[in-house]
């Protein structure tokens, strides 16, 4: 199993407060807690030709999910999206854990 999940949140609601005051309010279409911590998953079918620059327009979203978890004591150890229509997968990993 590459993430070594130990649990697995699938459509999880996303609610924080930001630094300046902006309200984060989603919901992640998949958490996987690992024994390290957690990955911020997201499923997208749009059609893509490159899907690490497709990537880079939702990093934001997933990085504001990603912050909420923390804030909430979590350690998030990543964001990844599974491109369901090219059957790949995204990752990037934060710092080193």
């Amino acid at each position: 199993d590459y993430l070594d999940s130990k649990l697995v949140l699938r459509e999880w609601p996303v609610l924080a407060l930001e630094e300046n005051g902006s309200v984060v309010s989603g919901t992640a279409d998949l958490i996987v807690e690992t024994s390290e911590g957690l990955w911020v998953i997201d499923h997208k079918s749009d059609q893509v030709d490159d899907t690490a620059l497709a990537f880079e327009g939702y990093r934001a979203q997933l990085e504001s999910y990603a912050a909420a978890l923390s804030k909430e004591g979590n350690t998030v150890l990543g964001i990844a999206i599974n491109w369901a229509r090219r059957g790949a997968v995204v990752m990037q990993m934060f710092g080193t854990h």
